[in-house]
C-alpha cells in the first residue's frame, strides 16, 4: 500500500505542473459599430441587457479606457490582426481607390498576422465573422494563418441573406446558401470548431457583424423590447440582444467543456457607435464612428483570464486592440522579437497587478485629417466632431488642434489649448515623431479612378502624405439628365446641403439588378441609391455616419422607373414605377457640401455605403434628374 500512495502522489506531483504549463486557448470577440454606452455593464445604458457579454467583465478586467486605433471598421482590424499601427503600412481607411497603379487593396501581404504567429506555435486556428481586409484570393484568411473560415470578406452584410458574388457567406472558399441568422450562424460555427480542437489549443477570432446595419432582426430578438416606441431603438435593441445570447452560445461551449480556466478571452468592439444611423449610443463621450473623437475611438473593452488574472477589476489606465497580440503571444509562450516592430504591448503585467504604471506613454491616431495623441488625462485632438478637421483623406497637420483634460472632460467640451501652450507643444511634438515614421495611405476614400484626379481641391491618393491635387472634370452637363459613365465635380454637382431632394431616373437591366446606381459624395458625407442583395438601398452619410433605407421587396430584370425622396427630417421615400416600395428615416440631411462628385452607374470616389468602390451597376441608367427642395 505504501507503494501505491508513493505511485499516486508522484502522478499527483506531475499532473499539476503540466496541468499549469498548457498553453491557454484564446478567443477574441469583436462587436462592430457597437457604442461605448450600450453594455449594461458599462453604467450608461440599462434598456438593453447585456448579462453574458458583461460576465467578461465580471469575470475579469474591464477596462474604462479602452481604445483602438482606428475610428471605423478595417483599420481596426488591420491594426489587430497585426499588433502594429496601420498607418505603419498604409491601411490608413477602409478599402478603397488605389493611390498607385497596380496597388493591392487589402491587408498588406507582408505583415504577420496573429493568425500566423499563433499558428506558427502550434495553435489550431479559426476565424468566424466578418473580414473587410481584402476581396483578393491572396487577402483570404485561410491564406493569412487561419486554418478554417465561415464568413464573408466585405464590410457589411444581410443577417437574413446569404449574399452573392465576393460578399457571398463563404465556408472556407464555397459559398453558402443557407447560413441563417447571421450572428447566431457565426457562434454556431465558432462554437462547432471549439469543440473538435478541444483537445487542442485553439485560437478563435470571432468579428461579429452585429450590430452593424442593416437593422435586420428576427421576431424572437425583436419581441422581448416591445416597450421600446422607437422602432431604429426597438430594432437595434434586438441586434444588440442577439449578439449578447451568441457571445454566450460560445462562452457556454468553452464552459461545458471544461476549458474556462485555459481560455484567454477578449471582447471589444472595432470603432465607437454611428448614433445616427443605428442609435448605438456611446455615453457621455463626444462623437461618432469615424470621428477621431472618444465616441469614435474609445470602445468597450474586457478581458477575461479566470483564475490568472483578478476578477470584477475596473482598470482606468489607457489600452489599445494593438495590445491583444503581444499579450495573447506572451500567453502563449511566444517571444516576441523586436524585430517585428510591434506597437501593442504584453498587458498580463498589469492585469496581473506586477506593473502598476499605464502600459503605454501615449497612444496615436491619423485618420485623413482627422489625428488625436492621448499621453496621461491629456487629449490634442482634430475632428470632424470638433469640426477643425474634415472627413475623407487629406494631409493631417497638428496645427489648430484641441486640447481636453479627460479626466475632468470626459465629454471633451472644454478646450484648453490657449491655456496650457506647452502641453500642445508637448504632444505636438509627440504626434508630429509618430507621424513621420509612418506611410502614406494605400488607398483613400476620395480617391477617384486613376486620370480623374482626386476631387476639388483634395489630394488624389497622397491622403496624409499630399500628392497630386487635380481637380475631377465634368463630362456632362451640370443641369442634366444625366446616364451611365457621367461624372460631376463637386462644385458642378447638385447642391443637396441642408435640403430636402428628390432623384428620379430609368434602369434598365437583362440580369437582376446589383451595384450602384448613383453616388454623390463619399464616405464622410453623400448619399447613394444601389442595389444589394436583389433590394434597392438608399445610403445617406454625413459626419460618417451611415443610414439606409431599403425596399421591402427585390428589385427585378427589366426596365424600371425609380424615385427616391428625401425629407429635411429625415424620412426617405422610395417608388418603384411610381408605387411606393421602402420608406423609413435615414440619418437627416447631408449637412455640408459633399467634397466629392456625382457619378452615375457606380461610385466611383469613396464608398457611400459599405460597398468597396466603384461597384459598378451592371445595367443601364438614364434620364437621371436630381431636385433640391
Amino acid at each position: 500500500m505504501k507503494t501505491s500512495y508513493a505511485l499516486l502522489g508522484l502522478l499527483a506531483s506531475l499532473a499539476i505542473p503540466a496541468h499549469a504549463e498548457r498553453k491557454p486557448n484564446i478567443l477574441v470577440i469583436v462587436a462592430d459599430d457597437l457604442g461605448y454606452g450600450e453594455l449594461t455593464s458599462q453604467g450608461f445604458s440599462k434598456d438593453i441587457p447585456t448579462p453574458n457579454i458583461d460576465s467578461i467583465a465580471k469575470n475579469g478586467v474591464r477596462f474604462t479606457n479602452g481604445y483602438v486605433s482606428g475610428p471605423y471598421c478595417s483599420p481596426t482590424r488591420a491594426g489587430l490582426l497585426t499588433g502594429r499601427y496601420q498607418e505603419r503600412f498604409g491601411h490608413e481607411f477602409n478599402p478603397g481607390q488605389a493611390t498607385s497603379e497596380g496597388e493591392k487593396i487589402g491587408l498588406s501581404l507582408q505583415e504577420t498576422t496573429i493568425g500566423n504567429r499563433l499558428k506558427t506555435a502550434g495553435y489550431a486556428t479559426g476565424w468566424f465573422g466578418k473580414s473587410h481586409l481584402g476581396n483578393d484570393p491572396e487577402f483570404h484568411p485561410q491564406k493569412r494563418g487561419f486554418d478554417e473560415f465561415y464568413g464573408f470578406l466585405g464590410g457589411a452584410h444581410s443577417y437574413v441573406n446569404a449574399g452573392q458574388g465576393q460578399n457571398a457567406i463563404l465556408h472556407g472558399t464555397e459559398p453558402v446558401k443557407d447560413p441563417g441568422y447571421l450572428t447566431e450562424a457565426f457562434a454556431r460555427e465558432a462554437s462547432s470548431f471549439i469543440e473538435k480542437k478541444k483537445a487542442e489549443q485553439w485560437f478563435v477570432y470571432l468579428p461579429f457583424n452585429a450590430v452593424h446595419a442593416p437593422l435586420e432582426t428576427l421576431e424572437k430578438y425583436e419581441s422581448r423590447f416591445s416597450s421600446i416606441q422607437d422602432p431604429k431603438r426597438r430594432k437595434f435593441a434586438a441586434l444588440l440582444s442577439a449578439l449578447d445570447d451568441n457571445v454566450g452560445t460560445v462562452l457556454n461551449k468553452v464552459r461545458d467543456l471544461g476549458l474556462e480556466e485555459d481560455t484567454l478571452v477578449y471582447f471589444f468592439s472595432d470603432n465607437g457607435g454611428p448614433t445616427p444611423s443605428t442609435t448605438s449610443g456611446n455615453g457621455p463621450l463626444k462623437g461618432y464612428k469615424a470621428q477621431t473623437s472618444e465616441g469614435g475611438v474609445r470602445v468597450p473593452f474586457f478581458v477575461q483570464w479566470k483564475g490568472k488574472i483578478p476578477a470584477g477589476k475596473v482598470d482606468e489606465r489607457p489600452v489599445i486592440q494593438l495590445d491583444i497580440l503581444p499579450t495573447s503571444l506572451a500567453a502563449a509562450g511566444v517571444e516576441t522579437d523586436p524585430a517585428w516592430k510591434l506597437d501593442g504591448v504584453n498587458l498580463l503585467p498589469y492585469l496581473k497587478g506586477e506593473k502598476t504604471e499605464a502600459p503605454h506613454e501615449a497612444l496615436y491616431w491619423r485618420f485623413g485629417q482627422q489625428l488625436a495623441i492621448r499621453k496621461g488625462d491629456w487629449k490634442l485632438v482634430k475632428s470632424v466632431a470638433d469640426e477643425n478637421a474634415k472627413g475623407g483623406a487629406g494631409k493631417a497637420s497638428i496645427e489648430g488642434a484641441k486640447l481636453y483634460n479627460l479626466k475632468d472632460d470626459i465629454g471633451e467640451k472644454n478646450d484648453l489649448a490657449a491655456a496650457n501652450p506647452d502641453k500642445v507643444k508637448e504632444l505636438s511634438e509627440l504626434w508630429s515623431h509618430w507621424n513621420s515614421e509612418l506611410v502614406d495611405p494605400k488607398w483613400t476614400p476620395n480617391g477617384a479612378p486613376r486620370g480623374q484626379g482626386g476631387g476639388q481641391g483634395r489630394p488624389n491618393g497622397g491622403g496624409a502624405g499630399g500628392g497630386r491635387n487635380e481637380a475631377v472634370s465634368s463630362n456632362a452637363s451640370h443641369e442634366g439628365p444625366w446616364k451611365s459613365g457621367d461624372v460631376l465635380s463637386s462644385v458642378d454637382s447638385p447642391d443637396i446641403t441642408g435640403k430636402a431632394f428628390t432623384v428620379a431616373l430609368d434602369i434598365e437591366s437583362t440580369d437582376a439588378p446589383a451595384g450602384v446606381i448613383l453616388a454623390q459624395g463619399g464616405s464622410a458625407r453623400g448619399y447613394a441609391l444601389h442595389v444589394e442583395n436583389g433590394k434597392l438601398v438608399f445610403s445617406l452619410r454625413d459626419g460618417g455616419n451611415l443610414s439606409n433605407v431599403t425596399t421591402t421587396e427585390p428589385l427585378a430584370a427589366g426596365n424600371h422607373k425609380i424615385e427616391a425622396s428625401l425629407q429635411t427630417d429625415g424620412t426617405a421615400l422610395i417608388k418603384i414605377d411610381g408605387k411606393s416600395a421602402g420608406e423609413g428615416k435615414l440619418g437627416g440631411v447631408v449637412t455640408r457640401r459633399p467634397g466629392e462628385g456625382l457619378t452615375i452607374g457606380s461610385d466611383g470616389n469613396a464608398p457611400v455605403g459599405e460597398y468597396a468602390a466603384p461597384h459598378n451597376f451592371n445595367g443601364k441608367v438614364s434620364q437621371v434628374t436630381i431636385k433640391p427642395l
